[in-house]
């Protein structure tokens, strides 16, 4: 029996207590009504919109506190609030009307279904996105004659300063219910509000804007007048503090970090305008203690910076006390100038004054109305005009000042002139001696004239010879190698003649035989050679009288392959001791190109000779490892290796030519890279190796035509020679021709 009365007595105080938490709707709302008895619980879980679910052990939660300040918000990123509506059965839900208010991003659920969304509601505060609604009415169906359950998953945005522009609480989140006409006229008075507003501050901003960009005007005149500048930017900040309202209007809303960020820098705008006020007075007068000026901007920097954290507090602080300080400031500098009888002293300390005083009363009264901002608006115009009336007198009396010295001018000029007729005699008699002189002086420039040409011609002729010196040294240079390998197969056969003589004394003809095959192969190479060395003298002069050769369907990889050949064991001819590793990599895919072979040849050599000298002048760098050993290269045309005693670590001078097609282009279209280890090209010359005569090989070994004539060759054929190069790693040449077969 004791138990059941406890259990009877239990369910009376629940009920009770459910009771006081529901929010009880017996008529329709004759005036906008804010939603109270919310419960609230710091997590997250899909449930808590079932309107079923039990919510007896939430706390309940006001949710009118700013939300800078929710600590179980800003802690969990997202909170669950509930709320039972109670709904007699005579109201007349069809005309309820609703709008929300808020700074946090929000799903609304009615009985269980999500009826708004305002911005991005996430568990993670980084992904949250705030919202602030427009407050647009919108229609709430409510159940009548039961208990409606108003369920709102609510999360925080975190990384943005909240900051009220009215120097109000920020609600975490309000719901407001009205009649459904009572709340679009308010909304509509609202929007009428927010034009209003938009033309007060576009007056404002506009007048603001104009008059700085007057003055910055004046000073890109005259960069002396230090004054015109800092007037212009005080103009310019306070024009950036009122034009982003012009842009959002009054009543911002939509996402709600940038708005955040708007208030932030409005405030910021704002500070920088006082300052360069302050800045302006202190120009006019000269004024020299500035230490307190100093104090008070490093205050105001560290102010604006605290907006991040502190929002609405710092906004207020920097809004009204801290230019009342910087105001001060100026009062204290117009007072100080007074005593030092600096003229107009007492007509722009009259104006701070007025300044100040409406901006401290804009500041008491009530900001949310058209009359304050108006206020408002029209206190911060005092300073901007009454400054430009005093800067229009000063100007006016600067040009009186001027007219005065224009007269004193002009009675000096007088003066002068009588003097000047004077001189004019005497200078009418000084040009006839000077007309003789001139005289003279022209006989002699006209001499040395015609022995300055006499000299022009002389250096002209002379470096036509110097052009056609390089250009003789240039085909020595072109046909070097063919003869090398001439030479050296002459000599090897000299003395393979000597060993053939050597076995036909001893009866050996066997061995006599197989020497007489070497020399018929050395003589056949030595034909060749010789043909090759007569191929590129025709080949120069076709380039020297503009000719181009013929095209003809060519291998180009063999051709690649027998330079390289051709171009090592020309270098091994010099230098025995000389050795380099040879690779190839060609896409046998290529096939027959259409080019003049003996062009694309005399290119491809230059370029393999002069990685092959690149390699031979690296030489070995590094300590420890092996040394590659002198002699011929082994079946894998790489140098053997053997121990090193001077602990040098090995160099292997690697020559890699590479051929490839080009995907997507014309058939025919390849690239050939002759790739060398070597020192590379420095930077600071890269651009002139292409000239003509450019050479960075001692005197002797060189005559930079090389490069320029495999430039002009390539570009012949219509492609392209490119070089990649890195100093200390090697350098790449790349040909790429554009094939039109």
């Amino acid at each position: 029996m004791r138990s059941c009365c406890l259990y009877i007595v239990l369910l009376l105080v629940s009920v009770h207590t459910l009771a006081q938490q529901a929010f009880q709707l017996k008529e329709l709302p004759k005036a906008e009504t804010l939603l109270t008895g919310w419960k609230m619980y710091a997590g997250d879980d899909p449930r808590f919109a079932d309107p079923s679910f039990d919510d007896s052990k939430w706390q309940p939660v006001d949710l009118k506190r700013d939300v800078a300040e929710f600590s179980e918000f800003k802690k969990t990123g997202i909170i669950w609030v509930r709320l039972q509506l109670s709904v007699d059965s005579g109201v007349a839900v069809n005309q309820l009307a609703a709008h929300v208010a808020q700074y946090s991003a929000s799903e609304i659920y009615l009985n269980g279904k999500l009826i708004k969304k305002y911005g991005t509601v996430n568990a993670d505060p980084a992904k949250t996105v705030a919202y602030l609604p427009s407050g647009m009415p919108f229609d709430l169906n409510l159940i009548p004659g039961k208990s409606n359950v108003m369920a709102v998953r609510l999360a925080w945005q975190k990384n943005i300063p909240y900051i009220s522009y009215l120097n109000e609480s920020l609600p975490a989140f309000n719901f407001f219910i009205d009649d459904k006409e009572n709340a679009v006229k308010s909304y509509e008075h609202s929007q009428w509000h927010t034009k209003m507003y938009i033309i007060i501050f576009s007056i404002s901003s506009g007048t603001v804007l104009i008059i700085g960009f007057i003055y910055l005007l004046y000073f890109l005149f005259d960069r002396s007048q230090k004054l015109h500048l800092y007037y212009a930017l005080a103009m310019l900040a306070q024009c950036l503090n009122a034009l982003p309202v012009e842009v959002f209007g009054t009543d911002r809303f939509g996402v709600l970090g940038p708005l955040m960020w708007v208030f932030f820098a409005e405030a910021a705008a704002y500070t920088l305008s006082m300052f360069f006020i302050v800045l302006t007075i202190y120009t006019i007068f000269n004024y020299p203690y500035r230490l307190f000026f100093k104090i008070v901007s490093v205050v105001s920097i560290i102010l604006v910076v605290s907006m991040y954290w502190y929002g609405t507090k710092s906004f207020f602080i920097i809004s009204y006390i801290y230019p009342a300080l910087y105001l001060f400031t100026a009062v204290y500098a117009c007072i100080w100038a007074m005593k030092k009888k600096k003229r107009d002293a007492g007509i722009l300390l009259a104006g701070l004054l007025v300044f100040a005083l409406t901006t401290l009363l804009s500041a008491v009264i009530t900001i949310n109305s058209i009359f304050a901002q108006l206020f408002f608006y029209i206190s911060q115009m005092f300073f901007p005009i009454g400054m430009s009336f005093y800067l229009a007198i000063q100007s006016s009396l600067r040009s009186k000042q001027l007219q005065a010295s224009l007269e004193d001018v002009q009675t000096l000029s007088e003066k002068n002139l009588a003097h000047e007729q004077e001189k004019q005699l005497l200078l009418s008699n000084q040009n006839t001696l000077l007309e003789l002189q001139v005289n003279e002086r022209t006989a002699e420039l006209n001499k040395s004239l015609i022995d300055l040409k006499s000299t022009q011609s002389q250096l002209i002729q002379a470096e036509k010879m110097a052009s056609l010196g390089e250009l003789t040294a240039g085909i020595a240079h072109e046909i070097q190698n063919p003869l090398n390998f001439v030479n050296n197969f002459s000599e090897v056969s000299n003395e393979l003649i000597d060993e053939m003589n050597e076995e036909l004394e001893k009866g050996d003809i066997g061995e006599a035989k197989a020497i007489s095959a070497d020399i018929k192969q050395n003589l056949e190479k030595i034909n060749h050679h010789g043909k090759r060395a007569d191929a590129i003298v025709k080949g120069m002069l076709q380039h020297s009288s503009s000719k181009g050769g013929q095209k003809e369907l060519t291998d180009i990889n063999k051709l690649a392959d027998e330079y390289l050949r051709l171009a090592y064991h020309g270098l091994r001819a010099k230098d025995k001791s000389f050795n380099a590793t040879l690779k190839t990599d060609f896409d046998e895919t290529i096939g027959k190109i259409n080019i003049v072979p003996q062009d694309m040849g005399r290119v491809l050599l230059n370029l393999i000779t002069n990685a092959l000298y690149a390699v031979n002048l690296r030489g070995f760098q590094k300590p420890g490892g092996l040394l590659p050993t002198s002699g011929r290269l082994n079946e894998s045309n790489t140098p053997g290796l053997e121990e090193n005693p001077g602990g040098l670590l090995p160099y292997e001078p690697t020559v890699t030519i590479t051929s490839s097609r080009l995907p997507g282009k014309t058939p025919g279209s390849i690239l050939i890279s002759v790739k060398d280890n070597g020192n590379g090209i420095p930077q600071n010359i890269i651009e002139k190796i292409f000239q003509p005569f450019f050479t960075t090989k001692p005197t002797g070994q060189g005559t930079g035509l090389g490069l320029s004539l495999a430039y002009d060759i390539v570009k012949a054929h219509g492609g392209e020679l490119k070089v990649e190069t890195e100093e200390g790693a090697g350098t790449t040449f790349i040909i790429q021709l554009n094939g039109t077969n």
